[in-house]
This record gives structure tokens, sequence and C-alpha cells, in this order.
């Protein structure tokens, strides 16, 4: 196994502390998520009564294939389970099908509100840039700051990674904003004035709040250098996020029915009902 020391702790190898608090913590978040993936894939294939469209697809793809090996490997790593090629695969791959999973769950919303092809296919082509130009390099830093760590891979990824993360963030502000402003605009249309309406627009701005905010936290954990808190607090936060993304869904099917006579919408084409 290649020894090096990283700019920060985990990059190349295990958690190297001793705090039993912090292993205990890694190990739990963790845990949840891989608890919490594989309760979001039972809980796909229990919501939608149509398994087929992008929505479904994106979310499943998300928790089977980005969050439950991305997890697996960052346990593998951090506790020195395995060879360290396998960890490495596993969150790399993990990490990146989990994050454009995440923007393309959040697309395939975006569908229900915004009738405007033009910036739809915009919205995409960001994703698809953003996969290709921020994803590339982190993979070949993940792999050069383990085999080639005595050059300057390991420096390249600790910028890397900070370059790519607040891109994702930004990407998830610009797609979550626009769904927002779109959904108050549509609850607004309504003829009619109810409580019902008011609660699920407050309802819908939280549950966007609470995603950004949690990018926010992740943020921070990133350009104060605490990687490993960071990779495994992403890992949990992202599994929260998926079931947030049903949580949005639901809420405007609910609304979306008991107003069916009202005319009719993007949320016409319902992908789960």
């Amino acid at each position: 196994m290649v020894n090096c020391d990283a700019p920060v702790d985990g990059i190349s190898g295990a958690y190297t502390g001793n705090s039993f608090a912090a292993q205990a913590s890694i190990a739990s978040l963790l845990g949840c998520a891989l608890y919490s993936a594989f309760e979001l894939i039972v809980l796909v294939f229990s919501i939608f009564h149509i398994y087929g469209g992008l929505y479904f697809w994106s979310l499943l793809i998300s928790a089977s294939l980005g969050v439950i090996p991305d997890a697996l490997g960052l346990i593998l790593k951090y506790f020195e389970l395995a060879p360290i090629w396998i960890p490495v695969t596993l969150s790399t791959a993990g990490w990146a099908i989990m994050v454009t999973g995440q923007s393309l769950v959040l697309y395939s919303r975006l569908h229900l509100v915004v009738m405007n092809q033009t910036v739809l296919r915009c919205v995409l082509g960001m994703i698809i840039f953003d996969a290709i130009v921020m994803q590339t390099p982190q993979i070949v830093a993940s792999y050069g700051a383990v085999y080639a760590c005595h050059t300057g891979f390991p420096n390249f990824f600790n910028v890397w990674e900070k370059v790519q993360l607040t891109v994702f963030f930004v990407q998830e502000i610009v797609i979550s904003a626009l769904f927002i402003v779109q959904t108050i605009r549509l609850l607004l249309s309504y003829p009619s004035r109810s409580k019902r309406r008011t609660n699920i627009m407050y309802q819908l701005i939280t549950i966007n709040a609470a995603i950004i905010l949690m990018d926010i936290a992740l943020l921070s954990l990133e350009y104060n250098g605490q990687f490993i808190a960071q990779t495994v607090a992403k890992c949990f936060f992202y599994t929260v996020k998926l079931k947030l993304e049903i949580a949005v869904l639901s809420r405007l099917a609910s609304f979306v029915k008991s107003n069916s006579d009202q005319g009719s919408s993007g949320l016409s084409h319902w992908e789960h009902s």
C-alpha cells in the first residue's frame, strides 16, 4: 500500500486519529446512509406505479449506484478494511453518480413546473457539462493522490475538491431556485385561495431551504479542511436530500389531485401516478 502524507487527512488513506468519538461518528453516519439508501430503494418501488421515467431512474440510481458504493468505499478506506484501490474506486464512482444523480432528480421534477423548453435544455446542458468537466479531473486526482502522492496530485486534489463542491452547490442552487419560483407561481395561479395551498408553498420552500443549508454545511467543512467529516456528512446528507425529494413531489401530487378540475399544467405529466 502506498503511504504518503496528504495535505488533508483521509485523502489517500485511513483515518489516522485515535478519537473513539470520531470513529463512532464516521461509522454511525455511514451506517445510517447505507440504511437510508436501501430504505429509499424500497420507497421508490413502493411509491411509483410506473417503473420508468427520468425521475424514477435518477432516484433509484442515485441511491443504489451512488450512495451505497460511496458509503461502502468510505467505510473500507477510513477503517483500512480493504486494499486502497477498492475503496477509492467505490467512493469515487459513487460520488460521481450520487452528485450527478441528485442534480438529475432536481431537473426531472423541474419538468413539472417549467414549461419553457429552452430553460430545461439549458439546465440539462449545465448538468452534463459540470459532470464531465468537474468529475473527470476529480477521478484522476483521486487515484493520483494515492498512487502518485509524492507529486502534485494531493495538493491538486485538495484544491479541486473545493472547486467541484462549489460548482455543484451553485448548480443545485440554480435548479432549486427555478423550482421554488415556478412552483410559487403555479400555486398562486389557482383561482381558489386556501390554507392548504399556502401550507404546501411553505413546506416546499422549507424543504428546498433545508437542502441548501446542507450544501452550505458541506462547503463549510470543506473550506475548513475537515475532509473526512465532509465526505462522511456528504454521503449522509445526500440520502436525506433524496428522501426530501420524494416529500416534495408527494406534496405537489396531493395538491394537483385535489385541484385536478382547475385547468392543466406541467403537473399533469406526473410521473409516478
